[in-house]
């Protein structure tokens, strides 16, 4: 039987239609704005099924967004801040005080912005083949498909469930979706979708996320790639990276039994603190600083300077995930990291220098980020590290070069046969440490003979 269809009204007046099925903690599935018909999918088999199989065991609600589907709502620019205000008119209508989050695609940014605006609400988060920006999703390909929709919307869904959504080889699963498509939206929702909150700038956002975050994403994926997958996990700190073969943007077909079980393991797994235990043991700590942070901002202004520094956070950040690095600090001019191993700190920042190198050909200035490497016990106190370990970390750093890579002698000898070159830089006095350390430079343009 087909749950029963409900509506919240939001605080701007848009009317939200939504349904929930089942007992148990409250997870609540986002829609793939603007593509999105919480009735038409219930007469989907594979829709249908997947909520079956997802919601065994909880609580699981679903709406649609504002002017989509059942959903109604007049002027909408569908801006983040609006997508947010749905989200919580249905949040309010549930009653619950916390609750899980399942974000496809589009939904992403929403879902990312109401975790870090409203911390201790939502105990998990799944991000499925995610993005956090509309140019993530802007391939040849849907940029093609794009044109199509503003003369023929028909024809722009029947194709575009068939090449991007569902896939060549989910024939009959396409032009299923391709009808929820063309029923549920249209090419100017469309348009302003893409322009409004998909275009918003959500880094900050993603920085404050603290809920343990699951980042679902499909390995041969095209609109988006599985580069937008990897970003999004190395800018939580409590997030990791699961993927599934296959290029369909839809969890419903390919692998659903299996994705669905992944998502309940996830969900039901622990509590919402438990990647918050006390850290102990040996770690090696990586630590990062812009030569000349100030005079960028200076030199290019606010908003241009703001640009160059995202492109340094992302080039940083697809290093980190690269080389298994846990994001401990991020502030606007410089990372705080920690590995298991001294192997994958160096090798990190041997590829962070070169694609810095490589970004900077593209940018209105060179970014020359120092880098200081320690190792050692840091002491945890709350989301933070502290300890000896982490501040020689940043001396270390400080003493550095644009450009330049300098370890403790401790992570040269962890390093030992392993095919990193190093020069030797001395001992040098670090600020807050009372004896000199012997520092050596890492020649990450070099193999070691």
């Amino acid at each position: 039987m087909e749950p029963r269809i409900q509506y919240a009204q939001t605080a701007d007046g848009a009317n939200i239609a939504h349904w929930t099925l089942g007992e148990g903690p409250v997870v609540i599935q986002l829609p793939s704005v603007p593509f999105t018909h919480i009735q038409l999918e219930w007469s989907d088999p594979d829709w249908s099924a997947w909520y079956r199989a997802l919601g065994e065991g909880i609580r699981l609600v679903r709406y649609d967004a504002r002017g989509c589907g059942l959903s109604a709502a007049t002027g909408t620019a569908y801006s983040l801040d609006e997508m947010v205000l749905d989200l919580r008119a249905v949040v309010e209508k549930t009653g619950a005080d916390t609750f899980s989050l399942i974000a496809p695609v589009q939904a992403g940014p929403i879902a990312v912005a109401y975790a870090a605006r409203n911390p201790g609400r939502v105990s998990k988060l799944i991000l499925w083949c995610a993005v956090s920006h509309s140019d993530e999703l802007r391939t040849t390909s849907f940029e093609a498909l794009r044109v199509v929709s503003h003369t023929d919307w028909g024809l722009f869904t029947e194709t575009a469930a068939h090449a991007l959504v569902a896939g060549w080889d989910e024939a009959e699963a396409a032009h299923r979706m391709a009808r929820i498509m063309r029923e549920s939206s249209s090419a100017e929702i469309h348009e302003a979708v893409l322009n409004g909150f998909l275009s918003e700038d959500i880094s900050a956002d993603l920085a404050a996320v603290r809920c343990p975050v699951l980042v679902a994403y499909r390995m041969s994926g095209t609109s988006p790639l599985p580069v937008s997958a990897r970003y999004l996990a190395s800018a939580m700190r409590t997030a990791s990276l699961l993927p599934f073969p296959g290029s369909s943007l839809l969890f419903v077909v390919s692998d659903a039994p299996k994705i669905a079980a992944a998502f309940r393991e996830f969900l039901l797994a622990g509590g919402p603190g438990e990647r918050q235990g006390a850290l102990s043991g040996f770690h090696t700590m990586l630590y990062t600083d812009i030569e000349g942070h100030t005079a960028i901002i200076q030199q290019l202004g606010d908003e241009r300077g703001r640009a160059v520094l995202r492109e340094h956070e992302r080039v940083t950040r697809e290093a980190l995930v690269a080389h298994r690095g846990t994001e401990v600090l991020a502030r606007g001019d410089g990372f705080l990291v920690r590995f298991a191993t001294a192997q994958d700190a160096l090798e990190c920042a041997a590829e962070l220098q070169r694609a810095l190198a490589d970004a900077s050909a593209e940018l209105p200035v060179e970014l020359r980020v120092r880098v200081g490497i320690n190792a050692g016990e840091p002491i945890r106190e709350g989301d933070e590290l502290h300890g000896a370990a982490v501040k020689a970390a940043e001396a270390i750093a400080a003493r550095a070069e644009g450009g330049q890579v300098l370890v403790a002698n401790v992570v040269r000898e962890l390093a030992a046969g392993k095919s990193f070159a190093f020069a030797d830089r001395g001992h040098a006095p670090l600020t807050g440490l009372d004896e000199p350390v012997r520092l050596w430079e890492l020649l990450w343009a070099h193999a070691a003979t």
